[in-house]
């Protein structure tokens, strides 16, 4: 199964105009497992490609390097599966074409990430915090790889039996990143760009992919409780960082949240959207961006309300039945949580 986290606010050839541009401009303290996960770098196949011209015999080579992985991303992150009834040495030509294209890019990726490596050690901690609190959790692979900014930010593999987690590096390359303004990349998006993202990303995207179908969502009161087990379990496992930082939120808005969530709660249950099975009604609480907008809803609000209280219940749960991670991610009554939690900020 694939499961991937998709952006498709690029344009691939506002990308091609661009590039070129930028070769001028450039502890946690709980028991865990300790584990060291293995990380692919795609993008160094590809740069040592742009030392010479890229034949069909070289398609095969990354092909046989990395398998699985690089028929997801040539053909479904890429796209290339669109030249499928060219030649190879056609499809070659193409694929020539765009490492060259992109060669500025990859020599950018190097020195980030040769400076931005804390993240790896992060990702290891936070893996084996996850596989103590979720014992059945498998040992991944990562893969790093090159989107051209315009798809997938992160995706998960679990076919053959193997788990495997992507990111695109070039998504993480912090907010002073030029390119970002000038392929006018939405605002909200300086949330979640810094490499320090990469390891909460990763884990939100497997849980995500992991547990979503089996907690059959119908309702936004199983929308908002899934995911304040995600938030949960993410600050869990990464106990040294602060949950605002995690989630891509300021202090000041995790603040405000916190202060104003029993406005918020009583703003749900006034518009019946607690338990409505309307996704289209109670999307807007969920969704990524930089505000909540909506009737009833303070021009102010911060994003993604509905999962702030779903993590306010599963706090509130969590105390109150004194369960351990695995017994949460099995209880799939959302309804049962919150009677359970007692939570209700407007008292």
């Amino acid at each position: 199964m694939i499961f991937m986290q998709k952006n498709n606010i690029f344009s691939r050839w506002a990308v091609f105009l661009i590039i070129g541009l930028l070769g001028l401009s450039i502890s946690c303290k709980q028991n865990k497992k300790e584990v060291s996960l293995k990380y692919v770098d795609m993008v160094e196949g590809l740069e040592k490609l742009t030392t010479k011209r890229c034949m069909a015999p070289d398609i095969y080579v990354l092909k046989k390097q990395y398998g699985r992985v690089f028929d997801v991303w040539f053909n479904e992150i890429m796209d290339y599966q669109r030249y499928k009834m060219y030649p190879d040495s056609i499809v070659a030509d193409y694929f020539n074409y765009w490492l060259q294209t992109n060669k500025p890019m990859f020599k950018a990726l190097d020195a980030h990430y040769k400076i931005h490596t804390q993240w790896k050690e992060d990702m290891n901690d936070a893996w084996g915090n996850l596989q103590s609190q979720l014992p059945q959790t498998p040992t991944p692979i990562l893969y790093g790889y090159f989107s051209q900014f315009s798809n997938y930010n992160t995706f998960v593999d679990s076919a053959n039996g193997k788990l495997i987690l992507g990111f695109s590096k070039e998504m993480f390359m912090n907010d002073t990143f030029p390119l970002y303004d000038m392929l006018e990349v939405p605002e909200f998006y300086a949330r979640y760009n810094s490499p320090s993202q990469i390891p909460t990303m990763l884990i939100w995207n497997y849980l995500k992919s992991k547990y979503e179908n089996e907690h059959q969502l119908k309702t936004m009161i199983d929308q908002a409780v899934f995911e304040g087990k995600i938030w949960s379990l993410l600050k869990e496992v990464q106990p040294d960082k602060e949950i605002y930082d995690l989630l891509g939120y300021t202090k000041q808005e995790w603040n405000m949240m916190t202060l104003d969530q029993g406005q918020i709660w009583r703003h749900l249950l006034e518009t019946k959207n607690l338990f409505s099975s309307d996704f289209n009604a109670y999307k807007r609480y969920f969704i990524y961006g930089n505000r909540t907008f909506g009737a009833g809803i303070p021009p102010e609000c911060p994003p993604m309300i509905g999962s702030f209280i779903g993590y306010q219940i599963v706090q509130a749960y969590l105390k109150e039945s004194g369960g351990t991670y695995a017994d949460l991610f099995k209880e799939h009554d959302a309804s049962k949580i919150l009677r359970i939690s007692g939570y209700n900020p407007v008292k």
